[in-house]
């Protein structure tokens, strides 16, 4: 599959990139970003890729595309989802999909016209840790699940490669920590709990300007059960900590292990050589996430759409109003 990169910043470069480049399904053969400088750092990756200053430039002359794997700043990502589709192209992007309902709802229906995959790239359920924990949840070991515990510490927003912070821009990352981290745990939390008709509960909220949470503590209502998240990047150090409750047994995740209590017969405990925390970019967990792209399309949407959900109701919650949401 041809594909190109839309937008090549920090993530691009160190997690699409470097898988993109090991798959012998995809083949790079194009690249745009406002920045010359990270053009140039593109063509350093995939030399002899065509670069265009801007994505408009680059779906007018690359007409045999097959897909594009979108990572620019949140507010861009629901035009450049549309325009992909309606030049016939799978589409990969960055998380968040979108943050507007009524966008999410004219995707859906692009995506389904032309019978063309949108993924948003749901990377950290193809961690070793969460794979681990996925397996033990299908196999039936922890039997139902009536209690989910999430938990991401974290002492500031990533970093990018440009000037400036969009992370704690309204206008460009749409919110704060909940729209960065998060959508990976709310996608986390559907494929463990499924889906829900109930609003989540704003428990704790600390914004470190209108419209920015740099802390927050959700609570949600399952028909099986119950779900808590808190994220936050206050802290004085970086971790993971996860608390999955079964009738069976309990899956606790400390970043780099995981530790399988049954309620009755002896503990086990799987470690893996890197924390989950441990950096934003991995590599092999978007080469896994690959093996999924573009076929499983339906599932991944079905995620996208209750991060969406959860995260529109969370800030409906909230006191100050942030216009452009929906």
């Amino acid at each position: 599959m041809k594909g190109a990169l839309v937008g090549f910043g920090r993530v691009a470069q160190n997690a699409h990139a470097p898988a993109l480049r090991e798959s012998p399904r995809f083949a790079i053969t194009a690249a745009t970003d406002q920045s010359p400088a990270r053009l140039k750092a593109a063509q350093d990756c995939f030399p002899g890729i065509r670069t265009y200053p801007t994505y408009e430039a680059l779906l007018a002359a690359e007409l045999d595309l097959d897909f594009v794997d979108i990572a620019t700043p949140p507010f861009l990502h629901g035009a450049q989802v549309l325009a992909a589709l309606r030049r016939g192209c799978h589409v990969l992007c960055e998380k968040p999909l979108t943050l507007n309902s009524e966008e999410f709802e004219s995707i859906r229906r692009q995506a389904a016209a032309a019978r063309r995959t949108v993924f948003t790239v749901h990377n950290w359920a193809y961690s070793p840790q969460w794979h681990k924990i996925f397996e033990c949840v299908k196999t039936g070991a922890l039997g139902r699940i009536v209690d989910v515990d999430l938990r991401v510490l974290r002492t500031a927003p990533a970093a990018g490669v440009t000037a400036g912070d969009w992370r704690q821009d309204i206008r460009m990352a749409g919110g704060g920590i909940l729209v960065d981290h998060g959508w990976h745990n709310l996608y986390l939390i559907h494929r463990l709990m499924g889906d829900t008709a109930h609003a989540p509960e704003l428990k704790k909220l600390h914004q470190s300007r209108p419209g920015v949470e740099d802390e927050i503590s959700l609570s949600f209502k399952f028909p099986s059960g119950q779900a808590e998240l808190f994220l936050t990047w206050r802290a004085c150090s970086r971790s993971n900590w996860a608390l999955i409750r079964g009738k069976r047994a309990s899956l606790e995740l400390r970043d780099n292990t995981v530790l399988l209590s049954p309620a009755e017969g002896p503990a086990r405990i799987f470690t893996f050589p890197e924390k989950l925390s441990a950096g934003s970019a991995h590599p092999q967990w978007f080469k896994a996430m690959l093996a999924d792209f573009p076929k499983d399309a339906e599932n991944n949407l079905a995620e996208a759409s209750f991060c969406l959900r959860a995260i529109s109701q969370a800030y409906e919650n909230m006191a100050t109003p942030v216009a452009g949401r929906s």
